[in-house]
């Protein structure tokens, strides 16, 4: 008896009991499954960490509710309702996608999917919940008895329609349930969308989406998840407030809607009114014409363009700035003027707008007077000029020669050097804001200067010019006329045509600012770009 191989054989014997009884007891009760019909089958279970699990395949099986097992990855996939779940093995997280819209969400349970020879399980408690959520059927389970029983519902959704009603102070949404609901969250935003989430129910949102509108409801739109139901309301704006109750008598949920009243509306129409006054005046007095700068083209060792007799542009450019800066200091008492040079001196391009921008100019007025290579020459007129690119011979050439100034200032090529084509055409989009009014400006004082002057009209035009670049307002470049012929250059020398020419733009300018004080007092603005 004390033979060392008969002890051996005793271990033996004893661990592959131990063994097999183990493998038998891993098998616990089958659950009774009664189907809504009385039919009954056999539901095999597995008792894992103190967790129950029921067979995922037999469950099926009675239901004859398609199931799809992938052995390569470990899945399973069954249709249930609407809802394609699925099941993958030593994983807490079930996929669930609604197959009409193809969206997915995601349910993560508090124990792991287990498969044993070829079979699913998964725990009995939570898969309850989770059926009768996709089914929408109840599923009891009766721990003691081992009883599982599906029964079959009296409505196919929990929320049967939505009624509403016009009340005094406002309106009542009345949703019709046919069980008790679960959490409920109402959000009221101030843009007039109603959200209302229901956990744990489903709808016919088909049937809801159809739903015809009232006089406070605009429009209703449901939505279906696995896990619970939105409503969304557009209501009226007067809409501020928005209470869900249950009802007690039933299981319907009541919403009520609230309504401005009367002297609220009229008490918010008042301060929209009273901001909207204030608006337009601070718009007013921030956009108030009351600074005009004056630039007389060129200057100091920058004689501009030269006349048939000599007579330098920079001369003429600066005699008619002064003196239309004193008619309007004379005649328009609540405008400052400011000169961008009152001497012969050399003032820079970007200098000139960036003098305008510090003194808070509202309108930029740059003088200059025209000529051709060939003296003297025929070509005569005035013509204003508003920043923009042009490709016509003339606009070019006039541009191109008045700004061949530039060369004059120190470190010009890096300074301009970022002026190509292509930027030049982004910073006068950064002005266009400004056009509107440029534009109102140019037509007022060509109109003036056509109607005062014995000069030929040469009109509106557009073109580069790099004196305007930077203008943040109104902004135009004005050429007096033709140094290059000889009867308009004696015009443009003489004092008396300095004068004229000053007084028909001082006229434009006076035309210009009573309407564009108009536009503010109606509303209008300019916005900084």
């Amino acid at each position: 008896m004390n033979h060392p191989c008969f002890w051996k054989f005793l271990f033996l014997s004893v661990l592959s009991f131990s063994l097999c009884h183990s493998q038998e007891t891993d098998q616990e009760t089958p659950i009774t499954f009664r189907l809504a019909n009385g039919d009954t089958a056999l539901v095999h279970t597995l008792d894992s960490a103190e967790v129950l699990y029921l067979s995922l395949n037999d469950f099926l099986k009675p239901l004859k509710l398609p199931g799809i097992l992938n052995d390569s990855t470990g899945k399973i996939e069954c249709l249930i309702a609407s809802q394609l779940v699925r099941f993958t093995n030593q994983n807490p997280f079930v996929v669930i996608t609604e197959r009409l819209s193809n969206t997915a969400t995601v349910y993560q349970m508090p124990a792991q999917v287990i498969r044993k020879h070829g079979e699913f399980f998964v725990p009995v408690f939570t898969f309850v919940t989770l059926f009768e959520r996709i089914a929408d059927k109840p599923l009891l389970f009766d721990a003691h008895r081992m009883m599982l029983e599906l029964r079959s519902s009296t409505s196919p959704y929990d929320i049967a329609g939505i009624e509403i009603e016009k009340k005094l102070n406002g309106s009542l949404i009345t949703i019709l349930a046919n069980k008790k609901l679960g959490d409920i969250e109402t959000w009221l935003k101030p843009d007039g969308w109603l959200f209302v989430t229901i956990t744990g129910i489903t709808a016919d949102t088909a049937a809801l989406n159809k739903i015809k509108p009232s006089e406070v409801v605009k429009k209703v739109l449901a939505f279906q998840s696995p896990a619970s139901v939105q409503l969304t309301f557009r209501v009226t704006p007067d809409v501020v407030q928005a209470e869900a109750a249950n009802d007690p008598a039933s299981n319907n949920l009541f919403i009520s809607l609230r309504i401005r009243t009367k002297a609220e509306r009229k008490e918010i129409e008042k301060k929209r009114q009273e901001a909207a006054r204030q608006n337009r005046e601070h718009k007013r007095d921030r956009w108030n014409l009351d600074v005009i700068v004056i630039d007389a083209g060129h200057g100091g060792k920058d004689p501009g363009t030269v006349g048939v007799v000599g007579t330098y542009e920079k001369d003429i450019t600066l005699s008619v700035a002064l003196k239309l800066g004193q008619l309007l200091e004379k005649n328009l008492k609540d405008v400052r003027v400011v000169y961008t040079r009152t001497t012969d001196r050399f003032v820079e391009l970007y200098r000139r707008t960036q003098i305008a921008n510090e003194a808070a100019g509202k309108l930029f007025v740059s003088l200059h007077c025209n000529a051709l290579p060939h003296k003297p020459s025929s070509m005569n007129g005035f013509e204003i000029y508003l920043l923009r690119p042009n490709r016509s011979e003339e606009a070019v050439s006039i541009a191109s020669r008045e700004n061949a100034v530039i060369q004059l200032e120190e470190g010009y090529e890096k300074r301009y050097q970022k002026l190509t084509e292509e930027e030049f055409i982004l910073v006068t989009m950064a002005q266009s804001s400004y056009m509107k009014y440029s534009e109102q400006f140019a037509e007022c004082a060509i109109g003036s200067m056509a109607k005062n002057l014995r000069i030929k009209n040469s009109g509106v035009k557009q073109a580069g010019f790099y004196v305007l670049v930077g203008a943040s307002m109104p902004n135009v470049l004005v050429e007096l006329g033709y140094l290059s012929n000889r009867k308009e250059e004696q015009l443009l020398r003489s004092q008396d045509g300095q004068r004229k020419i000053a007084e028909a733009l001082f006229k434009g300018i006076k035309d210009y600012k009573m309407k564009y004080e108009q536009a503010l007092q109606e509303g209008g603005d300019i916005e900084s770009p």
